[in-house]
């Protein structure tokens, strides 16, 4: 047992899973028995390292210390947003902010985890065809790519905010690259924005809507914790939509087929929890005293069929008012519940880690 845990077989119970308690992956049959095996050679090796030589399809299979997902169901609105946070952690800045994919060493499961993985082995755990390893160079095409893969319902994005959130150091070891990938389609450089060198988007400005479901149990003290005047900032990403209110985004590109009708939608999801944020944003970052900002962006920018609005991480806020409390009934015989909202606006953005450690 002590060889099995040292190796990330963890009880249910805890933020993260091993591979091997994952009862299914992917879209067809129980492989149980095979991660197991997974599993089981793990613990082997670490007292006969030539375990993996004699099984070698288990060290793909293993991933300690990481759930493989499998739900299908559409993404939900809401998450651990329900505290105010602190300011970057030391696993933040050593795992996301000074993560060089150009000089970082080949990741080691430890215990303790060491340098950090590959893209594609990253990658591979959620997205297993083998035309997900094919890279466009950096651009439009491997943005659209980024967004394709952080969107799919595969437990990638709820894996990456739950490492976020929790500061979970051996889960951003395994999923640095694609965070940096991720931050990479939010970077902008301030001199080439909405210019003929620069990005084909920009900036998202206007209001995005967000909705949390919080147990009814500590709703109100979550509520509470959001007082007109806070600012705040939260570590993950921050997956909001924009409303059928806001103006649509003018391609910056002539030749391009973006249509803008598309903006045109209800705004339900997710906007639909019992904690509900309306965000405003109208910073100019061409006025923030920055070379680079990460800034957020419309992924029907990249996906024509999604009305995402994709904050990155450490966005800070401000609470600057809100709404009465409604009462609401899920149906005629639904029970009531109570529905808090906030409103917030963007205070300050990020930038990259060489710019923003020098800020006040």
């Amino acid at each position: 047992l002590k060889h099995w845990r040292a190796c990330g077989c963890r009880r249910r119970s805890d933020p993260f899973v091993s591979a091997m308690d994952s009862p299914r992956v992917g879209r067809r049959g129980s492989v149980g028995p095979v991660l197991t095996l997974a599993g089981a050679t793990a613990a082997l090796a670490t007292f006969w390292p030539q375990a993996w030589s004699v099984f070698p399809a288990a060290r793909t299979l293993h991933r300690p210390g990481v759930q493989l997902r499998t739900s299908r169901m559409p993404r939900r609105a809401g998450g651990p947003e329900s505290f105010i946070t602190a300011p970057r952690s030391d696993v933040f800045i050593k795992c996301v902010e000074e993560y060089d994919p150009e000089n970082s060493e080949e990741f080691w499961a430890g215990p303790p985890s060491q340098g950090f993985m590959a893209l594609n082995d990253c990658v591979n755990h959620y997205h297993t065809h083998p035309e997900w390893m094919i890279w466009p160079v950096p651009g439009f095409k491997r943005d659209q790519k980024i967004c394709a893969m952080w969107s799919l319902s595969t437990g990638m994005f709820q894996d990456i905010n739950k490492c976020l959130r929790s500061d979970n150091e051996d889960g951003l070891r395994r999923l640095a690259p694609f965070i940096s990938e991720m931050r990479n389609v939010l970077k902008f450089k301030v001199d080439t924005v909405c210019k003929p060198n620069g990005r084909l988007c920009k900036p998202f400005t206007g209001k995005a809507l967000r909705g949390l479901d919080v147990p009814q149990k500590d709703l109100k003290a979550t509520a509470d914790k959001y007082k007109v005047g806070t600012v705040f900032t939260w570590p993950a990403f921050t997956s909001c939509q924009y409303g059928e209110t806001d103006e649509p985004e003018e391609p910056e590109d002539p030749e391009d087929n973006f249509d803008d009708k598309q903006d045109q939608r209800d705004p339900l999801w997710p906007f639909d929890g019992n904690l509900n944020f309306e965000i405003q944003c109208n910073l100019d970052i061409t006025k923030m005293g920055l070379k680079e900002v990460y800034a957020p962006v419309r992924i029907s920018r990249f996906l024509g069929d999604s009305n995402e609005v994709l904050f990155p991480p450490h966005t800070k806020f401000k609470v600057v008012g809100e709404k009465p409390v409604e009462k609401v009934k899920d149906g005629d015989d639904g029970p009531e519940r109570e529905v808090y909202t906030k409103m917030l606006e963007v205070v300050d953005l990020p930038a990259p880690w060489s710019e923003q450690k020098s800020r006040k």
